[in-house]
């Protein structure tokens, strides 16, 4: 077997000891043996720093630790001590994979990410810094990524909305109504922009969106960029 297959291997077993462990640990919490959950969260807590400190050598190895990340996301999403428990490893990832590519065309005139879009490639460390609200939602409309400004327009920390579901955000009626249908388009491939208006604290308040369909290596779809700029109504001023 070629050096390939061995470091494909090597990603497989990772993965595959990891949910081992968690399938394992969630049938001690139902069981209530709690010396075994303890022992089994070690181990657990062991595997995952492994699974995540794999340097990846392929783009096979890298989806297959991109597809954990997020089927972790999705099965404790709604257990907030959990993700704050593994905030420090979720984010190592998040930072490693949000390198998201964006499809040529949609790179000329990106709001507000001029800087940040780097020969079509995201910078993490740079969207933490702007001043618009910038989030990663993935296909089944969860938050794998939102910077300090959205978090905080949304009232929450960063590592308090990974992993969780818009809809939960949000409301129902919201996600319903409007985000679900641009989310779906854009998932869907197109770039989706659009402009609503609010009032707030007796002023009204422009806010513009983007969706923009982010891919990882390949042609895998992860999800949709989505930047929110808000800002005074400049037309009632004009006149």
């Amino acid at each position: 077997m070629g050096r390939t297959g061995r470091l494909s291997l090597s990603m497989d077993g990772l993965t595959e000891a990891f949910w081992e462990r968690y399938r394992r640990l969630h049938d001690a919490i139902d069981a209530e043996d709690i010396p075994l959950v303890h022992r089994l969260d070690r181990e657990l807590t062991n595997a995952l720093m492994a699974l995540v400190d794999h340097q990846t050598h392929d783009a096979a190895e890298q989806q297959a630790q991109f597809t954990a990340l997020l089927r972790l996301l999705r099965e404790e999403a709604e257990d907030a001590s959990s993700v704050r428990n593994n905030a420090d490893l979720i984010e190592l990832l998040l930072r490693r994979y949000i390198t998201v590519r964006t499809r040529p065309a949609d790179q000329n005139g990106l709001p507000a990410l001029s800087a940040p879009v780097r020969n079509g490639v995201l910078d993490i460390g740079q969207l933490d810094t702007l001043a618009e609200r910038v989030a990663v939602v993935t296909t089944d409309y969860r938050y794998l990524y939102a910077n300090a400004t959205d978090a905080a327009r949304l009232k929450r920390k960063p590592h308090e909305l990974v992993g969780r579901h818009v809809r939960d955000i949000v409301g129902a009626e919201h996600f319903n109504n409007t985000i679900k249908d641009n989310l779906d388009r854009c998932f869907a491939g197109e770039t989706v922009e659009y402009t609503t208006a609010r009032e707030r604290d007796g002023e009204v308040v422009v806010v513009r969106r983007r969706l923009t369909p982010c891919y990882s290596e390949g042609p895998t779809m992860i999800g949709a960029l989505v930047v929110i700029h808000e800002g005074p109504d400049r037309r009632r001023r004009d006149h």
